[in-house]
This record gives structure tokens, sequence and C-alpha cells, in this order.
């Protein structure tokens, strides 16, 4: 199986331009649930709203350029989407059942 540094033909800027937007836009969806079941973890331990909102919202800040750069870096992109996806399920489902909304 062909690499995405390997391909060649006409095709190749529509390759890579779809590789950029799926690892953009998983990358936003995993730090997006992430960022919910923070805040709603912290919510339920205490935290006033608006600072677990603020705290959570900054650490999905930090957080995504991370995951951005090592989504760039894996040489397997659609197991890093389905890893993210799953992850991202997770995320989603631990902060329903915390509480968050």
């Amino acid at each position: 199986m062909p690499t995405l540094a390997k391909q060649s033909g006409r095709n190749l800027p529509l390759v890579r331009g779809a590789y950029l937007l799926a690892v953009l836009i998983g990358s936003y969806g995993f730090i997006w649930t992430l960022t919910e079941c923070a805040a709603g973890i912290l919510l339920q331990l205490g935290l006033a709203r608006s600072e677990a909102v603020i705290f959570s919202s900054l650490l999905g800040l930090v957080l995504y350029p991370v995951v951005a750069i090592v989504a760039f870096a894996t040489p397997r992109p659609l197991r890093l989407c389905g890893a993210l996806l799953v992850a991202g399920v997770l995320f989603r489902m631990l902060g329903r059942s915390w509480g968050a909304n």
C-alpha cells in the first residue's frame, strides 16, 4: 500500500487536501469532546462552572496543537482517525455519565 508521500499523479493535491482536512477536523472533534468531558468532571468535583469551563478550554487550547502534530506525524492516517473517533466517543460517554451537558 503506497503511503501519501510515495503517491504520484494528478490527484496528489486532492489527496493531501483531504488528508489535511481529515486530520484537522478529527483533532478538533477529539479536543472538543475532551474539553466537554474535563469541564463536566471538574464541575462534579466542586469547581465553579465558570472556572471549570475556562480551565478545560485552556487545556483544549494547549492540547489541540499537540494532537494535530501527532496526527500529521502518524504514518497510518486511517488508523489514527479511527483511534481519535473511538477516544472521542469514549470521552463523550464519560462526560455524559458525569453529568456534562
